[in-house]
């Protein structure tokens, strides 16, 4: 949630600041390629505070820890990733003006590298994710009935019946 907190300030900035700057006689958020950028800023901010919510409700429920293992760690890294996006975005829309320190954004750009590594890098939560990832489906694979996907691919110009029971 605290790096939710940090980079929408940088989104807010960006988003002011398009507004108000002009090239070729108006504002620079009418152009495509600086409004989509806010676009997706405001929706990676939205879905990251959504996963926090849904996780925290995971962790308040007791759900099963080895989900939540793997909900905390997805959690963790798509926020992280999601809001150095949002930030590096907002620095770029500004032009070279978001990279000085007249606008706090490259402050927060510095700041929020540091939320993909503390409590553990990024990568250690993609470990993390594959591990739980992997359990969870061979225990799902076990305890229902599958279809032999590779012989349907195989087979599959073969004129024959094909049972997907």
């Amino acid at each position: 949630a605290m790096t939710i907190g940090a980079a929408r300030p940088a989104l807010e900035i960006a988003t002011d600041y398009t507004s108000r700057r002009k090239a070729f006689g108006r504002p620079v958020a009418e152009f495509q390629g600086v409004s989509f950028q806010i676009a997706e800023g405001a929706m990676l901010l939205d879905a990251a505070r959504a996963m926090v919510q849904v996780t925290s409700q995971a962790v308040d429920q007791n759900v099963d820890s080895k989900r939540v293992r793997r909900m905390v760690s997805q959690t963790k890294k798509f926020v992280t990733e999601s809001c150095q996006k949002v930030v590096h975005n907002a620095m770029q829309v500004m032009g070279g003006i978001g990279y000085t320190n007249i606008f706090p954004i490259e402050r927060i750009h510095r700041d929020l590298r540091l939320a993909s590594i503390w409590t553990g890098t990024n990568e250690i939560m993609s470990a993390i994710i594959a591990e739980e990832w992997y359990k969870e489906r061979a225990k799902t694979k076990s305890t229902q009935s599958t279809r032999d996907l590779e012989g349907d691919a195989l087979s599959a110009d073969q004129e024959e019946e094909k049972n997907y029971g």
